[in-house]
């Protein structure tokens, strides 16, 4: 074959392709109609684990949800899924729908980061207090003696008179009730921030302090303190570092980045858009970052 066949060739095949390319693309595309999350664009799958994570929160539908995100890889439901959570805790969102969104992700069979494994914790139900019960006073009905009439003399011996004795009254006392003490409700419930002062220290990175103490000001260890931003969470127990104190704990922190100070498994909110700032610089000294010392401490 001389080269002008091969030329000729090679352009009819080139031609052939673009005609091939331009029908199917331009003149008669392929529509896909009714298909399935698998065969969406990896955009598009995203947005449908987010829509039917929110339609899960709506209508609490589990097996509906878990329908809807059976199609689909389980590495998109996981990042989908935990994209939402990271979302929900950055507004503020409550414990609840956190963990309703834990729970389908366990129900998808998806692994979500290790910062929501104490959602999987469910919130105690509270004790019921025990009705108080109040005395109901008896009413005495007194008892009013019977007199006996005195007889009427005759003319020719008189008969003295006599008076009856009056019955006595006996009094039943009425039995007192002891009303039971109400509960004091757990530490971590009763937790309410008492102090916020700025550290400024040149020889010590950012940080954010706590101390957990009780009604007496003593330091209170093993009480879990969360420090939670938009994107991450981070945990400590108090107690840990004994030469700060027993209910101290401390976090690397940013100044740039606000946090929200939380307590307990579920970490309850009790301090929120806390950021660092610099502190008054003295005349010729450069300005720091300074850090926040937070105390807790239940409310008398």
């Amino acid at each position: 074959m001389g080269n002008a066949s091969r030329i000729a060739f090679a352009l009819a095949f080139v031609a052939g392709l673009a005609l091939s390319l331009f029908y199917t693309w331009v003149v008669d595309p392929v529509e896909l109609i009714n298909t399935y999350p698998a065969l969406m664009r990896s955009d598009y799958r995203r947005d449908w684990v987010r829509m039917a994570a929110l339609s899960y929160l709506a209508d609490g539908n589990l097996e509906r949800a878990r329908a809807r995100l059976q199609n689909v890889d389980r590495q998109t439901v996981a990042a989908g899924i935990e994209a939402l959570l990271e979302e929900q805790t950055a507004a503020g969102r409550p414990a609840e729908e956190l963990r309703r969104l834990a729970t389908l992700a366990q129900a998808a069979g998806v692994q979500v980061s290790a910062t929501w494994n104490y959602l999987f914790t469910p919130l105690p139900s509270p004790t019921p207090l025990p009705p108080t019960l109040t005395p109901t006073p008896t009413r005495l009905t007194p008892i009013t003696p019977s007199l006996t009439p005195t007889p009427t003399p005759t003319p020719v011996r008189p008969t003295p008179t006599h008076t009856a004795s009056p019955t006595p009254v006996t009094f039943t006392p009425t039995p007192t009730f002891t009303p039971t003490p109400t509960p004091t409700p757990p530490l971590i419930f009763r937790l309410r921030p008492v102090e916020q002062q700025q550290i400024c220290e040149s020889n010590l990175p950012p940080r954010i302090e706590v101390v957990v103490q009780n009604e007496r000001g003593e330091g209170v260890s093993g009480v879990e303190v969360w420090l939670l931003w938009s994107g991450g969470a981070d945990r400590a127990i108090t107690g840990l570092k004994p030469w700060k104190g027993a209910g101290y704990v401390d976090f690397n922190a940013r100044w740039d980045v606000p946090y929200t100070i939380g307590v307990g498994e579920l970490g309850l909110p009790l301090v929120t858009s806390l950021q660092l700032k610099r502190c008054p610089a003295e005349e010729g000294q450069p300005s720091l970052i300074g850090s926040w010392h937070i105390l807790l401490k239940p409310q008398q």
